[in-house]
């Protein structure tokens, strides 16, 4: 799960944990990574920006050493713009 260490991605994370799911995480905020993990120590993670290609080609690689097949991505990291009031 992208961006899974917070928020929707946390929740979603956890969710899948809760149904004994195997679940790795990439998230930018070390800090939100190392919560996570104390909270859910059966986990994984990956720090990575999923806007750069490289951080994500090592993620894949550390995915493929840990695991011998992925069941699920979650595409959950975006880029939130500007929020006012309409």
């Amino acid at each position: 799960i992208t961006a899974g260490a917070a928020g929707i991605g946390r929740v979603m994370a956890e969710a899948f944990i809760n149904q004994g799911c195997r679940v790795h995480i990439c998230d930018i905020d070390a800090g939100a990574i190392e919560s996570f993990l104390q909270a859910n120590p059966d986990a994984d993670a990956t720090l990575a920006d999923v806007s750069d290609v490289a951080q994500v080609d090592r993620m894949f690689g550390e995915l493929a050493d840990r695991y011998d097949h992925l069941d699920i991505l979650v595409n959950n990291a975006g880029i939130a713009g500007p929020t006012a009031h309409v």
